[in-house]
């Protein structure tokens, strides 16, 4: 009788598929076995040292602040939770190594995303028996500046990496093999992979089903139901979830102390679960999707990042393989999961296109597409080579090649990707805090990754434990409040949540008046209530909100701003990528900035435009227009190493009114009235109020202009 679980078609098949099968190289170029097991871990060494080599020294930008804060203090991370991630950082963060927790942090990542590049090799090498093709997928991927720019900080997306690479790594296994162990293997590694990040699913849902498919005779029912129990049990970590909800941790997210509250915060009910975010709650999330630009940031510029030629041979790969008996089904595979994952991830995708630090958060997902493209590109070397004369010469230069490659990756992409010298986020915020007068009360404005950097300052390196933290958008959520007052009793925080239907910020503030109020950030729309009874002094990095019958003189405030400024630097944040974190918060400074200079026009115009105060607001301004670029017209120029960025009409507003006033004892600054002018009536809103009398200023003057500017040289690098 013929036995159920090994019939003669499958040990057939499974023969074919055997690792003793026709490789992609030639025969007598195939490597030695010994040597080939080897390059995935040569792999891994060779990047875990390099992202080693180049880690955040602290914390790093995006959510990195408040995952490693929340993990450290025992909370829950944003959703969907990220379990598994929370429980490797505690561990990793508890080794007996140097630098600070947050670098421990870091560490995790790193190994993680330099395991994934090891097992992309693996994969490479388990279909084509080419280890030098394999190696050249991970010199690819691991390179790539998306991938290695988040090694180099906390977050999950290298943890994802490595779990969709071990998902491909084991799916191959069960292609060559059959085994009931690697099915079981592959849904167990899925169900952890689930606790780390959801766009898994896109690429582990479709190879554990070709799994099942491929080895369901060896399964049976009984094996298919085991499988989907490990699967299961990958999930368990996310019962963690409620044990740390229910903690006195600092920092944590949301009510998952019930069966409720752990589904929403899982399927991210609070965000919309098949979408980026919520519309409405955030400008950034539109409602009708970005399909094409998304498409094209994740397609389009994979050749960049894959260093141009790497997704060429990847479609060379992808031709070549469907071509070759022995890896048709793997290279079906992954042009069916490339396709599947790029497709719907970009049709649920929401979030602006508008501003490159959008397509920075955008580009963190197209690290699983990469990997797909990166070991596409070493089946095609591999093909290409097997098309080569076994005795041609040129054989030799390919593993010189794959050298080279490392060695263009790392060159072309280290000053993107590195974080070694990268303390943009730690140095901003310890020199705001460092203004902070004793026992303030402090509310960050200013985005994630602000409000994150602080959480895990504040929180685990206690920087200024006398300061309570606060958080805008946090503040609307009656469980984040309600934690604040359990964990400060001696602050009054109102009942229920801040909002249009709940309490506002004069109540706070009225609520407590020996504590002083900062703000890192801007007030803007959020709330205006400060406004009757207060009045905002920026200073630093920073903004108090005081009573109006206690606001400053220009002296004090003067004095204030210079020792509150210190020695802080932004020029590092403003030479960042584009896309990166560190400048989006190098331009926030900027309006900061721009923020004390109207406030010493306010001083200048209430002392009956006072030269002092006026000349304050100007080496401020002009300071400003250097960092975005200079102004070639007015003589001021560039910042070295700074690109341009446009500034808001307010600045040349200022501008426009500080050189009018200085125009009154100095008619050199006549013609430098009318250019700012000229720039703010080029940038105003249809509807500002100032806009008439511009432009009626402009056409009474034209023709009696100066042609030319005096050159003036503008502000110097020290002018903060």
């Amino acid at each position: 009788m013929r036995k159920r679980n090994s019939p003669p078609r499958e040990r057939r098949r499974a023969a074919a598929r055997s690792v003793n099968s026709k490789p992609l190289l030639p025969a007598s170029l195939d490597e030695p076995t010994a040597w080939a097991r080897l390059a995935p871990f040569l792999a891994f060494l060779f990047l875990v040292a390099l992202y080693i080599a180049t880690l955040h020294p602290s914390v790093a930008g995006g959510d990195s602040g408040e995952l490693t804060a929340a993990a450290l203090t025992g909370g829950v991370p944003h959703p969907s939770g990220y379990p598994l991630f929370a429980l490797l950082a505690r561990f990793f963060a508890a080794l007996p190594l140097g630098h600070s927790p947050a670098w421990r942090v870091n560490l995790l990542s790193a190994v993680s995303t330099a395991a994934a590049g090891g097992l992309v090799c693996a994969v490479v090498w388990s279909w084509t028996r080419n280890a030098v093709a394999g190696l050249l997928a991970a010199a690819l991927f691991g390179t790539n500046p998306l991938v290695w720019s988040h090694a180099t900080g906390a977050e999950v997306f290298g943890l994802n990496a490595m779990f969709v690479a071990l998902a491909f790594h084991l799916w191959s296994r069960v292609e060559r093999t059959l085994s009931r162990r690697d099915v079981f293997a592959l849904f167990f590694a899925s169900g952890l992979a689930m606790c780390n990040h959801h766009t898994f699913v896109f690429v582990g849902a479709p190879l554990a089903l070709c799994s099942l498919w491929t080895a369901r005779r060896h399964l049976a029912a009984r094996g298919v139901a085991l499988a989907l129990a490990f699967g299961l049990l990958g999930l368990v970590p996310y019962l963690y979830l409620m044990p740390a909800s229910a903690s006195a941790a600092a920092v944590s997210w949301g009510d998952e102390t019930s069966i409720a509250g752990l589904v929403a915060h899982i399927l991210r009910l609070n965000y919309g679960t098949f979408s980026m975010g919520r519309t409405g709650g955030q400008a950034v999330f539109i409602a009708q999707g970005t399909f094409l630009p998304t498409l094209w940031h994740m397609w389009g510029r994979a050749f960049p990042r894959l260093l141009w030629f790497g997704p060429l041979l990847a479609l060379t790969g992808l031709h070549l393989g469907m071509k070759n008996r022995q890896t048709r089904r793997a290279a079906s595979v992954l042009l069916f999961i490339f396709c599947f994952y790029s497709l719907t991830f970009c049709t649920l995708s929401n979030l602006s296109t508008s501003m490159p630090h959008l397509l920075g958060i955008l580009g963190r997902f197209c690290i699983e597409s990469d990997l797909v493209l990166a070991i596409a590109s070493g089946f095609g070397l591999a093909a290409l080579v097997q098309k080569l004369d076994p005795r041609s010469p040129w054989l030799r230069l390919v593993p010189v090649g794959v050298g080279a490659v490392f060695a263009t990756g790392v060159a072309v992409h280290a000053g993107q990707a590195s974080g070694r010298n990268n303390t943009v986020l730690r140095d901003f915020i310890t020199t705001a805090f460092a203004s902070l007068p004793p026992n303030a009360i402090v509310i960050t404005a200013m985005g994630d990754d602000v409000t994150g950097s602080v959480f895990y300052l504040h929180e685990v390196e206690k920087l200024r434990p006398d300061v309570i933290h606060l958080d805008s958008d946090y503040l609307v959520k009656p469980w984040y409040t309600a934690r604040k007052r359990r964990f400060h009793s001696d602050v009054y925080l109102p009942e229920g949540a801040h909002g249009k239907h709940g309490w506002n910020l004069k109540q706070l503030l009225d609520g407590n008046p020996n504590r002083p109020f900062i703000l890192i950030g801007h007030p803007g729309d959020w709330d205006q209530s400060w406004q009757e009874g207060y009045k905002l002094a920026v200073y630093g990095l920073v903004c108090s909100l005081v009573r109006a019958n206690e606001f400053p003189t220009y002296e004090e405030w003067a004095e204030r701003d210079r020792q509150a400024i210190g020695t802080y630097d932004v020029a590092p944040a403003l030479r960042a990528p584009d896309e990166s974190w560190e400048r989006a918060l190098g331009q926030r400074v900027i309006g900061t900035q721009a923020g004390r200079a109207h406030l010493a026009l306010q001083y200048a115009h209430e002392r009956g435009d006072a030269p002092d105060a006026t000349r304050t607001a100007l080496r401020l301004l002009e300071d400003v227009i250097a960092k975005a670029g200079g102004d070639e017209e007015l003589g001021i120029a560039a910042w070295p190493g700074t690109r341009k960025f446009e500034l808001g009409p307010s600045v040349w507003k200022d501008l426009g009114m500080a050189y009018q006033f200085l125009s009154r004892v100095d008619d050199t600054y006549v013609p430098r009235f009318a250019v700012a002018c000229e720039r703010f009536v080029q940038r105003a809103h249809a509807d500002d109020p100032d806009l008439p009398a511009a432009r009626k200023y402009l056409n009474e003057t034209r023709a009696a202009r100066l042609n030319t500017i005096p050159h003036q040289t503008g502000s110097k690098r020290g002018a903060n």
